[in-house]
């Protein structure tokens, strides 16, 4: 890419977050008109929030089908209607939505040393419902860019593998992200994409991951990139692909995907302007699921839950565990996970409760895989505090298994308990302990006690 491209699109991508700061907010008695003409739903959509699509005004690990769907300015945003710009910009088809994820984590004990870092990601995503330029229903473009910035606690200070900070996606970082047309039917159950994108804003994914800070669990199973870059998370890569939604019915949902597997793309490098298809790679990564989603339809008054498995397959060649020097053709590897409220505070549309959910990904080929087996559970309350229905309470246990191709590495184990302060709808604060056993599976380095505390703000 020529010096002079690369700075249009960089420039591009920072203009992205500009009004978010450049415009004065609106007025807090601004009509709920406004509100409604600012993000309108797309023709064919539905007004009703799933459980994916809870908070769509925060662009972080928002689920692909999520992306574009209506906002409530006045209350989800800190900015509001930006003195009418957010309305103009409706007018046109255009959503736009930007958050900020900041972690300050300190390791207080054990690990190879006592530390402290944040980590930050700034986040911007644009979304332009084309239906009214082109006529043609259904059919967005969606665009996404962002800043990161701070230090990596995991390798600095604790030496272990699961990354404690999963906001950390390098240090002053503005990366293009997401770049993809969206295709959705009239009727809403079949939808198709193809551009730029990352497999994990799909796949292997459920909502209550989001309420974790560790990147074992946040926002997917955390051993399925260790063991295949190219199932990658946005930010900080995304990768060539295309992939499709089919709703058979209201409950039961299948998805399939195939992206490039440039290594490049994928770790978020070049500014995200790496466009190549292939860059040393000689395969593609193939990716299925199948998700049952439990009373979860418009109407639905019983307790929600999701359940999905799947599996990939990555025909790229990758380096062997027990021979450096050699490379061994495909990997693949299953997942299964599951979410469910088990009890209901309150009345039948209530969202205060105990949510339970677990998680696992096993990869078979040990010569490829760094963490073969993985597994996770835990829960979340919300409301679990009189007169404090939004904050959410939330604990997990994660235990990964290391191949035994890597010498003196056995398993490492990460507890994590915290607990999300909704200040308000666009400012959320959550403390959190991280206790990491056996960092990278390693004897040798003490267990480690993490504090500190997330802060989110949804502009």
């Amino acid at each position: 890419m020529s010096p002079a491209l690369r700075s249009i699109v960089l420039f591009f991508a920072l203009v992205a977050f500009t009004p978010g700061f450049a415009a004065p907010a609106a007025a807090e008695d601004e009509t709920a008109s406004v509100q409604e003409s600012t993000v309108p739903a797309e023709e064919g959509t539905t007004e009703h929030r799933s459980l994916r699509c809870e908070t769509p005004a925060n662009p972080r690990k928002l689920h692909f089908e999520c992306v574009g769907q209506r906002v409530d300015i006045l209350k989800e945003t800190l900015t509001k209607d930006w003195a009418s710009y957010r309305t103009w910009l409706a007018n046109i088809g255009i959503t736009h939505i930007a958050s900020y994820t900041v972690q300050f984590m300190g390791n207080t004990s054990g690990g190879q040393r006592q530390g402290f870092t944040y980590a930050g990601t700034l986040q911007d995503l644009v979304s332009w419902d084309l239906h009214k330029i082109l006529g043609s229903s259904g059919l967005s473009f969606n665009i996404g860019a962002s800043y990161a910035s701070g230090r990596n606690l995991t390798k600095e200070y604790i030496g272990n593998t699961f990354t404690v900070q999963s906001a950390y996606n390098g240090n002053g970082n503005l990366n293009l992200q997401e770049m993809f047309l969206r295709q959705q039917s009239p009727s809403g159950t079949l939808t198709v994409a193809i551009g730029r994108m990352a497999p994990a804003d799909v796949f292997a994914t459920l909502p209550v991951f989001n309420n974790y800070i560790n990147a074992a669990v946040n926002p997917i199973p955390g051993s399925l990139g260790l063991n295949d870059s190219s199932f990658t998370t946005s930010p900080p890569g995304v990768e060539w692909g295309a992939l499709s939604l089919y709703n058979i019915t209201q409950t039961v949902q299948i998805a399939a995907g195939i992206y490039n597997t440039n290594p490049s793309s994928a770790a978020g490098e070049d500014h995200g302007l790496n466009f190549a298809f292939q860059q040393g790679n000689t395969g593609i990564l193939t990716i299925a699921q199948v998700s049952y989603l439990y009373n979860q339809a418009k109407g639905d008054v019983g307790l929600p839950g999701e359940y999905t498995i799947g599996g990939f397959y990555d025909s790229n060649d990758f380096s062997s565990l027990n021979n450096p020097s050699g490379n061994v053709n495909g990997n693949y590897g299953i997942f299964a996970m599951f979410q469910q409220m088990v009890y209901r505070d309150g009345k039948p549309d209530s969202k205060k409760g105990l949510t339970l959910w677990s998680e696992s990904a096993i990869s078979l080929k040990q010569n490829v895989s760094t963490v073969p087996v993985f597994v996770g559970l835990g829960l979340s309350y919300r409301g679990l505090i009189p007169r404090r229905g939004d904050d959410i309470a939330s604990m997990a246990v994660l235990y990964g298994k290391f191949s035994e191709d890597i010498p003196q590495a056995s398993n490492e184990a990460v507890i994590e308990t915290n607990y999300q302060i909704t200040l308000t709808p666009w400012l959320l604060i959550t403390p959190d302990f991280q206790y990491i056993m056996k960092p990278s599976g390693n004897s040798n380095i003490p267990n480690a006690v993490v504090l500190g505390f997330q802060l989110v703000l949804l502009f």
